[in-house]
C-alpha cells in the first residue's frame, strides 16, 4: 500500500507521520533534526509527501524536500479543498490552513470553529459555504506561565496541573488557577459567541495542551488528537487528485 509522509514543524516540535490507505500508522515528534532526517531516510519508498511549517525549513529538510518531485511544501499557493476570504492570505500560517482543511473535511457544509492548543491559541471559522473567514490568536498556556515569570521580579515559572484550584492558596497555586482557568473561561466565552451569531455551530478543538481540559469544557466539542497532520493529508488528497 502506498505510504505518505506528512510534516508539522510547529514552533516547539516537529511532528512527522506516516500515513496509509487513510489512516497514520505512525507519528513521531522530533526537537533534533538530524533525528528526523534519520527518520525520513528510514522510509525512501514514500509514494509522496506535505511539509506544513510555520518556520523556515531546516537546511537538511529544506534540501530534501526540493529534491523530490513528490514532495508538497505547503503555501499560499498552494490549491485548497475550500475558499479563503482572510484579507493577508500570505501572512496566514500553514498550522491555521491544515486546521480549516481538517474541520472542513470532517464536517462539510457545516459551520466549524476549529480551536487548538497549543504554543498559541488558535480559533479558525470555516462557515457553511466551505469558505475560511479567520478567527483569532492568543497566548498558550506556557506562554502565559512564561510571561508571568519574565515580566515581573518575583513571581515564579510553575507548570500546568493536571487540576487547578478555584481558589489558590499559595502563590504557585494561583498562578496556576490564574491560567488554566483563565483558558478555560477564555474558550467557552468565545464559543459561546460564536454560539450567539450561528446558531449552528460545530466545535472541533486539539493541541498537545488539550489534555489539560479534557472533559473540563461545559460545551459539548468534539476532540482530534492530531488535526494539524490530518488536515495536511486532506491537502495532499486535494492535490493529488487535481
Amino acid at each position: 500500500m502506498p505510504q505518505i509522509l506528512l510534516f508539522d514543524l510547529g514552533n516547539t516540535l516537529t511532528k512527522a507521520a506516516c500515513a496509509e490507505g487513510g489512516h497514520f500508522t505512525t507519528i513521531d515528534s522530533f526537537s533534533d533534526d538530524k533525528l528526523l532526517m534519520q527518520w525520513i531516510e528510514a522510509r525512501p519508498d514514500f509514494e509522496s509527501a506535505i511539509i506544513g511549517s510555520v518556520k523556515p525549513l531546516p537546511g537538511q529538510l529544506a534540501q530534501w524536500a526540493t529534491s523530490h518531485p513528490k514532495v508538497l511544501l505547503l503555501s499560499p499557493e498552494t490549491p485548497l479543498p475550500f475558499q479563503i476570504a482572510y484579507e493577508s492570505p500570505k501572512t496566514l500560517g500553514s498550522d491555521r490552513v491544515a486546521l480549516a482543511a481538517a474541520a472542513f473535511k470532517r464536517f462539510p457544509k457545516t459551520n466549524v470553529l476549529v480551536i487548538d492548543m497549543g504554543s498559541c491559541i488558535t480559533y479558525d471559522f470555516v462557515d457553511a459555504s466551505g469558505v475560511y473567514q479567520g478567527g483569532a490568536i492568543s497566548p498558550g498556556i506556557r506562554m502565559r506561565f512564561k510571561a508571568m515569570h519574565s515580566f515581573t521580579a518575583k513571581l515564579p515559572l510553575v507548570e500546568p496541573p493536571k487540576q487547578a484550584e478555584l481558589i489558590g492558596s499559595n502563590t504557585e497555586a494561583s498562578l496556576q488557577s490564574g491560567v488554566m482557568n483563565g483558558v478555560q473561561a477564555e474558550i467557552e466565552g468565545i464559543i459561546s459567541r460564536y454560539e450567539s451569531n450561528y446558531k449552528e455551530l460545530t466545535v472541533l478543538i486539539g493541541g498537545g495542551d488539550n489534555k489539560y481540559f479534557d472533559k473540563r469544557f461545559k460545551v459539548n466539542i468534539f476532540a482530534g488528537s492530531n488535526l494539524v497532520l490530518e488536515g495536511l493529508h486532506v491537502i495532499l488528497d486535494f492535490n493529488e487528485s487535481q
